[in-house]
């Protein structure tokens, strides 16, 4: 990466004329954490990323992805990786640019409960390319097995887990703003 993600968060937060205290008020994230972010002395979880994401009405995969944007190919080898958890779970970036399709690639590992739910600002679509994994939403759970696919409100929390003894593959597009 070019630039750090905290460098990323700052810019976009004084883009958007949002203080450390206002950021930190929507977020539940203390405005001390969050300047240590933006002056990259500290690690966000993903949980304090989409937290972030949310309160600065941006997406995920935008704000920790810096590439350049206008390509129509993305191979295997040069997908960016944009979150991992060594062993657990580990997310690629498909995403094209702006105006265009967003998608990641998330390989959950076997035995991987990643319980934290979130929410975000747009729907999404998956679908089980390999393996198994266990989705829930709100207070539902459903294991879904490889050609399953799935669709996730903008307003339900969810969270994925694989508890097989495979990885898990799925691919997840992002419904487009402007398409409704």
């Amino acid at each position: 990466m070019g630039e750090g993600i905290g460098t990323r968060v700052r810019n976009l937060r004084k883009r958007r004329g949002v203080t450390l205290t206002q950021l930190g008020h929507e977020t539940g994230l203390s405005p001390a954490f969050i300047s240590n972010l933006e002056r990259n002395l500290c690690s966000p979880t993903l949980d304090n990323i989409q937290r972030i994401c949310a309160a600065l009405d941006i997406e995920l995969v935008k704000l920790l992805d810096d590439k350049n944007w206008g390509q129509n190919i993305i191979r295997a080898k040069d997908r960016k990786i944009v979150f991992e958890q060594k062993g657990q779970i580990r997310y690629e970036s498909i995403n094209f640019g702006p105006e265009r399709l967003d998608g990641l690639l998330i390989v959950v590992e076997p035995h991987c409960e990643y319980k934290k739910e979130w929410t975000h600002a747009y729907d999404e679509i998956g679908f089980v390319l390999e393996g198994e994994l266990t989705i829930s939403l709100d207070e539902q759970q459903f294991v879904l097995h490889e050609g399953d696919a799935f669709y996730v409100d903008s307003k339900k929390k969810h969270s994925l887990s694989n508890l097989s003894e495979v990885p898990c593959s799925s691919l997840w597009i992002k419904q487009i703003n402007n398409c409704h």
